[in-house]
């Protein structure tokens, strides 16, 4: 492979007859790196003043298989950072930039060499480098130029912990390192954030891993962070940093903007009254809908939806899940589920009824077509849910919903619209429910895609050998009620694919392809070193087009996602 041999998006023509000017004569301002202090390997090109139009980007790849990163820059781009983006270099090397602008009614090519440092970032015991080791193991005739942005999270922060032990519960018990860069189709890093400029343990707003990366139509990178959430561009520029509504807390997982330019975050509460008028934090099962002014337009309490005493699942995650009191005959309301409580404790650990982690929400999406969300409920499954709060249809297996939600578990079907055939969990025809799945995603082709991480599968206890996850489609039929399962991918890979927490399947249009993160392999082991695996299949096949190795050196370190980077959005 060999990304250099692709012809720039600039008329090519338009490079070689530009004036060059004489070596050593820059016609344009300094050289800034990392302007924002927050993404080490960008710089500017200040324009020094002066009225430059249609620039191009060019960082060139470092040695025989370096990729090459080429980009336009609009205007309004130049406008804003007051000269020429640059996206891409490689740390502790001295970058060759070129670009060409158009200035004074010439066409300018000039080329420039940019140092940028090395990564720095958290480090822990026994860690053996900065970020984890990306191997190319296959990179299909278009794909070369693909960049991969990773979210990953470190467990063990070094420093200061005064605030993760002192119980105050939510983001401050669960407090993440994030580690977020680009690679890439090389492996190469290319981008990076520097986390210890946002993340402070000392700090209530400093707390929590960042998580739910999404690039946003207007080409910049949305996260949240505890209790806060962001909006950011790639040069790490930031557009707004904003702490939760007041009435809620604890962000993690998710967020998502919507076609109507709100944006959708999953979150808690820090005092939520129970019917039994017992007060507690509420954990991961709030979603809210914010605008851009950071206004709560609506919100979804699941404790009022779905059911907070279904514990079918929990008890095979590993650890005691917190269920009713031995002896105690559950009930059909939430309400006399709570009377029957007694003294169990709250907090964050899988458990029953609210105070407890019931629900862990890590996926959100919304369908423009009847303004409903889906939620991906690891503890529970699938779930759509209209604008009135009302259950649409659930995608989980049906032992363990109460009487008024069973109506709404989907029925498993073949191509003809045939019920499956069942026994002992096991449906005809190679069906399976997605378990403890992590996203959820419409694909845009009337389908949705799961990954199903397969910890708990079939209600089995946990198994450190033996296991398989799985990216998978499922076509629903809300009318009929029923599912369809379309595709699969991983399943034949068993344990060397296997991620029983965390990960990311997602439809992409341009190449046609599902992209897939597996993003924990590895992680129940002593060592905790992960090997994780990066996908883009060939919609609808097993084609695999890319595959990237994934190898960690930092212990306690895990993937959460991936996801594909557009610079034409970023610049344009």
């Amino acid at each position: 492979m060999n990304a250099k041999t692709e012809t720039p998006a600039i008329p090519e023509g338009a490079c070689i007859t530009a004036k060059v000017p004489e070596r050593g004569t820059a016609l344009l301002g300094d050289v800034v790196v990392n302007p924002y202090k927050l993404a080490p390997l960008t710089a500017i090109i200040r324009d020094g003043g002066q009225a430059i139009s249609a620039a191009h980007v060019r960082v060139l790849g470092r040695g025989e298989r370096g990729v090459d990163i080429a980009y336009e820059v609009s205007e309004r781009s130049l406008w804003t950072y007051g000269g020429i983006p640059v996206f891409g270099l490689y740390p502790d090397h001295v970058n060759q930039v070129e670009v060409t602008y158009k200035l004074d009614g010439e066409r300018i090519r000039e080329r420039y060499q940019v140092y940028a440092p090395a990564v720095r970032l958290p480090v822990v015991a026994n860690q053996t480098a900065a970020l984890p080791l990306v191997e190319p193991i296959k990179v299909a005739p278009g794909f070369e130029h693909r960049l991969y942005l990773f979210n990953h999270l470190l467990g063990e922060i070094p420093g200061g912990r005064a605030f993760k032990w002192n119980a105050l519960g939510g983001a401050a018990e669960w407090d993440q390192v994030g580690n977020n860069w680009i690679a890439d189709s090389n492996g190469d890093v290319r981008w990076y954030l520097d986390i210890e400029q946002i993340h402070d343990s000392g700090r209530r707003d400093g707390l929590g891993g960042t998580m739910g990366f999404q690039q946003t139509r207007d080409g910049k990178l949305i996260w949240g962070q505890g209790q806060t959430y962001s909006k950011y561009d790639l040069l790490g520029r930031r557009v707004w940093q904003r702490a939760l509504p007041d009435k809620f807390a604890d962000f993690s997982h998710e967020i998502r903007e919507t076609p109507n330019g709100t944006y959708l975050l999953r979150v808690g509460t820090s005092d939520y009254r129970r019917p039994d008028n017992k007060r507690v934090r509420s954990i991961r099962d709030h979603i809210i809908e914010v605008n851009e002014a950071g206004d709560v337009l609506d919100f979804w309490d699941l404790n009022q939806i779905l059911d907070p005493y279904r514990g079918e699942l929990l008890e095979t995650l590993g650890k005691a899940a917190i269920q009713l009191p031995e002896g105690v005959q559950k009930q059909e309301s939430t309400a006399a589920n709570e009377l029957l409580e007694g003294d169990l404790p709250f907090g964050d650990t899988p458990g029953v009824g609210t105070g407890r982690n019931w629900a862990h929400v890590n996926a959100i999406d919304y369908d423009a077509s009847d303004d409903s969300i889906i939620i991906s409920a690891r503890h529970q499954g699938v779930v759509k849910i209209g604008r009135n709060k009302e259950v649409k249809w659930i995608l989980a297996s049906p032992q363990g919903w109460p009487e008024r939600l069973k109506a709404k578990v989907l029925t498993p079907v073949n191509a003809k619209g045939e019920a499956l055939a069942e026994e002992g969990g096991l449906y005809a025809e190679g069906f399976d429910w997605s378990w403890t799945q992590h996203t959820a995603w419409l694909t845009g082709k009337g389908t949705l895609s799961v990954f199903d991480n397969g910890w708990g599968r079939n209600f089995s206890p946990t198994k450190l050998a033996g296991n398989y996850s799985r990216a998978v489609e499922y076509r629903i039929d809300e009318a009929k009620g029923t599912v369809e399962q379309l595709w699969e991918y991983g399943k034949e890979r068993g344990d060397e694919w296997y991620s029983p927490v965390t990960s990311v399947v997602e439809y992409r249009a341009d190449r046609d392809t599902q992209f897939i993160y597996s993003a924990s392999v590895g992680f129940l082991t002593p060592e905790k070193l992960t090997t994780t695996v990066l996908n883009e299949v060939k919609y609808g096949t097993q084609d695999v087009q890319v595959e990237l190795k994934v190898s960690s050196r930092q212990p306690g370190s895990v993937g959460y996602r991936a996801l594909v980077i557009d610079l034409a959005r970023a610049f344009s």
